[in-house]
């Protein structure tokens, strides 16, 4: 009960924390003239609370625009859209990163160094680098093959997917690599794996039978910030593939309200994800402990 009793109450904390933060820009908006608009902050505040109380009311106005629009269910498709993207190309990093440090483990020390430098170099390599390379790759085999590979931008019905969640999942990719190779190796220097050593095991079988189960855990704590880094270049993403998601609907209004909600759609789903992952793997593993 405690523990459940904690994440709770975390989750309640942190959404009040959004709350307080969407009104900022209020707060702040006379700050050119030396004052903090407390009043103007405080109403903001209430309608906040009011929004979420009574979501089914909301309406939205574009920037440049005069026609209001329902909030929903407009909203859930951009929520929708982005979360499937950020979720999959978490999932496929998360699988990459795995696969790449069992198969770097398998070397001997000295190539196995090389490898990490290698990755660690190519993590300074910009995101917009990476997403402009992506696009003009695809771009380039479609001229000579003439096969489309991948919708390289979202035009009306035609959505761009496939290409955004791997461009997406590259930089997130080394960086779980980074991580994952150091808990690989720390778990190799622990006892169990000795004794598996002693008994004839493999090396094949112990990383991926005993030590995978217990630096995955370690992986899985340390990728909070992985998830925040992706989604920034989330807001990246969808403007280069004309995404409609939900970065390009908070680009579109500057209502306080309105960046609440939005942030809310995007931090619980997270929250939930995180919340039953740790509560499943710390279970399984015993919080990295040797199994």
């Amino acid at each position: 009960m405690r523990g459940i009793g904690g994440m709770l109450l975390k989750f309640f904390l942190s959404i009040i924390g959004i709350i307080f933060i969407g009104g900022l820009p209020v707060l702040l908006s006379g700050i050119g003239h030396r004052e903090l608009r407390l009043q103007a902050y405080w109403q903001s505040i209430k309608e906040i609370v009011f929004a979420l109380l009574h979501p089914g009311e909301l309406t939205y106005v574009i920037i440049g625009g005069q026609k209001e629009r329902d909030l929903f269910p407009y909203l859930w498709e951009p929520i929708t859209y982005s979360l499937l993207v950020l979720f999959s190309a978490f999932l496929l990093a998360g699988f990459l990163s795995i696969l790449l440090t069992i198969l770097t483990m398998l070397f001997s020390q000295k190539n196995r160094n090389r490898i990490k430098f290698m990755f660690y170099l190519f993590e300074s390599v910009p995101d917009v680098l990476v997403i402009l390379s992506a696009q003009l790759l695809v771009l380039t085999l479609y001229k000579h093959t003439g096969i489309l590979f991948f919708e390289i931008a979202s035009v009306d019905m035609e959505r761009a997917f496939l290409l955004p969640v791997l461009v997406l999942a590259i930089l997130p990719t080394v960086q779980l690599f980074r991580m994952s190779i150091l808990s690989f190796e720390t778990e190799e220097r622990k006892d169990y794996v000795t004794l598996a050593r002693s008994i004839g095991l493999g090396k094949l079988v112990i990383l991926t039978f005993h030590i995978l189960r217990n630096a995955v855990i370690s992986v899985f704590f340390q990728s909070k910030k992985t998830i925040w880094y992706m989604l920034s270049n989330l807001f990246v993403l969808e403007l280069l593939f004309n995404i409609a998601g939900i970065t390009r609907f908070l680009k579109s209004t500057l209502q306080p309200k309105m960046f609440t909600i939005a942030v809310l759609s995007i931090f619980i789903p997270l929250f939930v994800f995180y919340t039953v992952g740790e509560i499943v793997l710390s279970k399984k593993a015993n919080k990295g402990e040797e199994i």
